[in-house]
């Protein structure tokens, strides 16, 4: 049996700023989970462009904000491991994957603030991933 995520039981939600938006190649695996979107939001980060699948990392300039989709996870823990394998991180060696799962602050329209899963651009050597 494969361990439930850590966290995965805290946070019901995702931010996703690329092939996993509404209209975007990986998003029919977001609609098969059940994930309802809840609103366009903006977290603090910086897009790398890595071609066919763009990466982000946490801004380190202020005011640098990377825009993108709020959804709510149906059964986190489930659909956490099915996104994980969608997006090439292994919970167990992050250090060997492209992209790699942590919660942030995310910023809602209307100011407020939230916590999310994302996908953070991981190692910068790492061969693994979905541009294999």
């Amino acid at each position: 049996m494969i361990p439930e995520p850590e966290g995965a039981t805290e946070c019901h939600r995702l931010f996703v700023y690329g092939t996993l938006r509404r209209g975007f190649e990986l998003h029919h695996h977001l609609r098969r989970l059940g994930a309802r979107f809840r609103m366009e939001a903006k977290v603090a980060a910086e897009l790398i462009d890595r071609g066919r699948f763009p990466g982000a990392r946490p801004g380190a300039r202020k005011r640098k904000w990377l825009r993108g989709e709020l959804f709510e996870l149906r059964q986190p823990a489930r659909d956490l491991r099915v996104l994980d394998e969608v997006e090439g991180f292994i919970p167990e060696s992050p250090s060997r994957c492209l992209f790699a799962r942590a919660t942030t602050e995310v910023i809602l329209r209307d100011g407020s603030r939230d916590r999310a899963w994302i996908y953070w651009l991981g190692a910068p050597n790492c061969t693994g991933g979905l541009d294999g």
